[in-house]
Formats: C-alpha cells, sequence, structure tokens
C-alpha cells in the first residue's frame, strides 16, 4: 500500500512524490527539494504543445548561439568547431 503524505510540504503537490525515495527516508515535512516538480501544462493544451507548428524553432548543428540564430543563413562571421558563445549579431 502507498504511503499517504501526511505532511503539507513539497511533497504534496510533487510530480515525483510516487516514485521519490527521499520521502522514504524523511522523517519530517521536506521544504527544500532539488528534484521537486509540481508543473501542469495550461487547461486545453497538452505537454509539447507550446509552440505551434507555424512558431516552431528549427536547430542547426552548429554548437551555441548559431544553432537557432535568426541571421544564422545569412551570417557571414566565422564559425568555429567549438560553438560561438557571445555573438553582438545574434537574435
Amino acid at each position: 500500500m502507498a504511503e499517504i503524505n501526511k505532511y503539507q510540504d513539497l511533497c504534496s503537490t510533487c510530480n515525483h512524490a510516487p516514485t521519490c525515495v527521499r520521502r522514504k527516508s524523511q522523517k519530517g515535512p521536506i521544504w527544500y527539494c532539488e528534484e521537486f516538480d509540481d508543473y501542469m501544462p495550461p487547461p486545453g493544451k497538452k505537454a509539447g504543445d507550446d509552440i505551434s507548428q507555424s512558431e516552431e524553432i528549427k536547430y542547426d548543428k552548429s554548437l551555441g548561439l548559431c544553432c537557432n540564430c535568426a541571421n544564422r543563413d545569412t551570417c557571414t562571421l566565422p564559425k568555429p568547431d567549438g560553438g560561438v558563445w557571445h555573438c553582438e549579431e545574434y537574435c
């Protein structure tokens, strides 16, 4: 039988509560957890529907900022193998 959360703490609303190992080892309420996740998609939307097909971001194989920059097709700046991590032309 699954343990019922007797505390009103983070575990009360966490999506990972049913499989959480930390919860089983604690004797009191939990107020901080690095694995805490209470995300729920907005009503009428499914997870992953955040970007419509027309707004879908296209990524290429470049590393760094170039992978999703709007100027990547017309950019003439050098693109090193390690990627570009600072660029004034990025948008």
